[in-house]
């Protein structure tokens, strides 16, 4: 049994189920996988099977179920291509990856092993029916396809289901038979009383397990609310970040073209018009809106790109009294490590003020960019008008100045 290949395989369905597994898959999840990994190795040991073997069923083991995390019906087929795609680019040997489909596939219900190997992941695959915490899981089982079909099951429905599908399984191990069928055979007796139960009294009364379950239900449905909600909030903050990131980039952008614009503009001015000014005395006054314009607008561009450092240092009573905001650098860029850490754990630690210091960072980081898109208006406005009134006057100047010559020649 290769033991590496088996952690390699058990990482990959943790990391898979982390990432692809449905809030509504309540009992069709990484739990379920773990416990049928753990009833092969149980059913495995009893009957004497090789390690490479061992090693087969472990895998199909952890990816029999991969399927069902995205779609219910055939989800067989589903896990059977991840399982396939994940063992070829590991090199696993195209032998034994046949072996480890055929034996995901056998779990399909109704199901029909063959051989012992597939009996042995029929059996673990259905262990929990013949077990103590069959009713606690099948509750969960409900909730999962309530969420999936999109209806109420009532408990009449839900323990008819239940026992047609006992009766109609059946375990194949001799293992699996004395281990579990005693068991399954009582909760098949008690799936039986709680149905004629339900029977006498489905018209007008309601047990008090039937009110547990409605509460069970009501709870459950909060949670996935909450992690829901939870899940809209985050993807608000960080589509809102990514929002004034990019409109921060933008003002520095524009301000920088300003920049280079005016730069090279005062270049140019202050080394050819200035030397003609002696000879051109008419474009003193246009030179000087000019240079000033370029000048404010320069200032004004300077000031839009121009950081703000703050002290960079908070104390502990300013996280404890929730006053300072740790997600911005300038508020703990000279603290040391260690009371940076403290501070963050606490931050974590505490939703309130986790999303207390998201909101207020959002809120300066507004006030930041407002103030930006305000002087690079005001530096564009001056920018354009100044340009204008700079060459109106040019043209002025210069058409004064040429008319002023010819009078001058036709009087001489």
């Amino acid at each position: 049994m290769d033991n590496q290949i088996l952690l390699k395989v058990k990482n990959y369905i943790l990391d898979y189920y982390k990432k692809y597994i449905p809030a509504e898959n309540i009992y069709h999840n990484i739990y379920h996988i773990q416990q049928t990994v753990e009833y092969v190795m149980q059913i495995g040991k009893h009957c004497n099977i090789s390690d490479e073997d061992m090693e087969l069923l472990l895998i199909a083991a952890w990816f029999h179920d991969t399927g069902y995390t995205s779609t219910r019906e055939g989800h067989e087929n589903k896990s059977i291509k991840i399982a396939k795609k994940y063992l070829t680019n590991i090199n696993y040997p195209s032998e034994k990856i046949n072996k480890v489909c055929n034996l995901i596939s056998v779990t399909e219900i109704p199901q029909k092993p063959k051989n012992l190997l597939e009996e042995i992941i029929c059996d673990a695959d259905l262990a929990h029916l013949g077990t103590k915490d069959f009713f606690d899981q099948t509750e969960l089982l409900r909730l999962e396809f309530e969420k999936k079909e999109k209806r109420e099951i009532t408990d009449f429905e839900w323990l008819k289901l239940n026992i047609d599908f006992l009766t109609s399984s059946k375990f194949f191990t001799n293992y699996a038979k004395s281990e579990f069928e005693p068991t399954k055979m009582k909760n098949i007796l008690k799936l039986q009383k709680k149905y004629k139960k339900k029977v006498e009294s489905r018209k007008n009364q309601k047990t008090r397990k039937e009110k547990i379950d409605i509460e069970k239900k009501k709870l459950s449905a909060k949670s996935v609310q909450a992690k829901k909600s939870d899940r809209g909030i985050e993807t608000m903050f960080r589509n809102v970040m990514r929002t004034h990131v990019s409109f921060s980039s933008m003002a520095d952008s524009k301000a920088n073209i300003m920049i280079s614009v005016n730069t090279l503009l005062l270049g140019g001015i202050f080394t050819i018009l200035t030397r003609q000014l002696n000879v051109y005395p008419n474009l003193i006054i246009p030179t000087f809106v000019l240079v000033l314009t370029s000048l404010t607008t320069l200032i004004l561009s300077v000031l839009v790109t121009r950081p703000k450092v703050s002290s960079g240092t908070f104390t502990r009573e300013d996280v404890e009294n929730k006053k300072v905001n740790l997600l911005f650098f300038g508020n703990f860029f000279n603290m040391n490590l260690k009371d940076f850490t403290l501070g963050m754990n606490e931050l974590i630690d505490d939703k309130e003020f986790l999303y207390e210091s998201m909101i207020k960072d959002f809120y300066y980081l507004g006030q930041v960019l407002g103030k930006k898109y305000k002087l690079l208006r005001l530096a564009y406005t001056i920018f354009m008008y100044g340009i204008i009134l700079s060459a109106v006057l040019f043209c002025i100047f210069v058409f004064f100045y040429e008319s002023n010559s010819v009078i001058t020649n036709i009087i001489e």
